[in-house]
């Protein structure tokens, strides 16, 4: 149960117990009313019949609260009330518990009886318990109310923490709660959860600032050995390509020829290498080409690769003007989706598109029609994504990877154009 409805049912229990004791204070009071109020018509009755006064008279008399029978009469504890004159309910004559008290004398029987008086007090108690529901009913109404005022900020607390969890630090508009207003201990609390707010918001920008600043000095130092290995790697290959060939044609003998073959074939297997190693590395084509079609030829060239599965390519927006961190991470994360969509998924159709979204930065997506997620895939399948979302966590922005509602596998992500992009944590795969 809530805690405001908790505090209302409290309310509640408090007010039924007052009215409870309340109502057993009425009834020992009425108690005592009704039998004082049965003997003082019983001594005005007798003092009546004693001054002569015949039962006929004295019965039309009217004194209230009194029955004149004959003397032989049966006795008052077995005599029923009149009829119509019960107007309260037995079960509560029954609790005030007084009896009828009689008198005999020679010519009549005098019977004091209590209904009347029960009656006007069950009356009574009935108005005012009317009453007090009515009034507990409003002031239960205004408790909720009021408890749902009081509590509100714990409410508001609630969906702060939520936002923090999620990774979000940046207070929400109308969170002035968070620093006054409302109960002084709601009030300090709230003012926590803001400096909590406050710290984990700094301490993520700068996060995310070393992390930036990683993957430059990690993209700085794989430009720099792919160019040592272009100049230096490639020069001797070549030269050592060009020796061989000599060699093999100054060959001897055909056994020294055919030495020399297998060891050309060795150093172009070598060259072939060392070419998908600079490709891993850094692909040299970002530094000629638009982002957009160095995209659109990747998708081609795996098309040409695979033409059994129908492909597509959409990009919207300007994505040809991002900076090179974010350049490199939306090529390597098209790479790594279709490579691990064509070699876990058995996919029919993949699609794959870039768009340019303000102010979040650029989305990246990679769906396919194939068996969708697995969790039990062989150890390291999907280490690729893996270091992407590291990447993608480290310039800021967001990875996920989930099944597609209609089948299938779709990578999303969000990568921020600039460090003042929205800084908001959620990478999942």
């Amino acid at each position: 149960m809530a805690l405001k409805w908790r505090v209302v049912a409290l309310f509640a229990l408090f007010t039924l117990l007052s009215m409870a004791t309340g109502a057993a204070v009425l009834v020992a009071n009425a108690r005592a009313a009704v039998r004082a109020e049965m003997d003082s018509a019983l001594t005005l009755a007798r003092a009546v019949a004693g001054a002569g006064v015949p039962a006929d008279a004295l019965a039309g008399l009217g004194l209230r609260h009194i029955r004149v029978t004959a003397p032989d009469g049966p006795p008052a504890a077995f005599m029923p009330p009149p009829a119509g004159e019960e107007q309260a309910p037995a079960w509560f004559a029954a609790l005030i518990g007084v009896e009828p008290q009689e008198h005999r004398l020679p010519t009549m029987t005098l019977t004091a009886e209590p209904w009347d008086e029960i009656a006007e007090v069950w009356e009574d108690l009935t108005s005012l318990g009317l009453a007090a529901a009515g009034l507990s009913a409003v002031l239960l109404v205004l408790a909720a109310w009021a408890a749902g005022r009081a509590l509100r900020p714990l409410v508001l607390f609630e969906r702060g923490l939520d936002r923090l969890r999620a990774g979000d630090f940046a207070a929400p508009p109308g969170a002035a709660f968070l620093t006054g207003g409302g109960a002084p201990e709601l009030a300090r609390i709230g003012g926590r959860i803001a400096a909590l707010a406050d710290s984990l918001r700094r301490a993520d920008a700068e996060n995310r600032r070393l992390g930036r600043q990683l993957v430059q000095v990690q993209d700085r130092e794989r430009r720099e050995l792919a160019r040592e290995i272009h100049d230096e790697l490639g020069a001797t290959l070549f030269s050592l390509k060009i020796d061989i060939t000599a060699l093999r044609t100054a060959a001897s003998t055909p056994e020294a020829a055919e030495r020399a073959r297998s060891a050309l074939a060795a150093v172009e297997e070598l060259h072939r290498l060392s070419r998908r190693i600079l490709t891993r590395l850094r692909p040299e084509v970002l530094d000629h080409l638009p982002l957009s079609e160095v995209l659109r030829e990747m998708v081609a060239a795996e098309q040409r690769r695979q033409p059994a599965v129908a492909w597509d390519f959409t990009a919207e927006g300007d994505i040809d003007g991002l900076e090179e961190p974010a350049r490199l991470t939306v090529y390597r994360l098209i790479q790594e989706g279709m490579t691990n969509a064509l070699r876990h998924a058995a996919p029919s159709r993949i699609a794959v598109g870039i768009r340019r979204r303000e102010p979040e930065g650029v989305e990246v997506t990679v769906r396919d029609d194939g068996t969708g997620v697995e969790t039990d895939k062989e150890k390291g399948a999907g280490l690729g994504l893996s270091g992407m979302a590291e990447r993608v966590h480290a310039l800021g922005g967001r990875l996920t990877v989930a099944d597609e509602p209609g089948g299938g596998t779709g990578l999303r992500a969000i990568i921020p154009v600039s460090p003042a992009a929205p800084e908001r944590l959620s990478c999942a795969s």
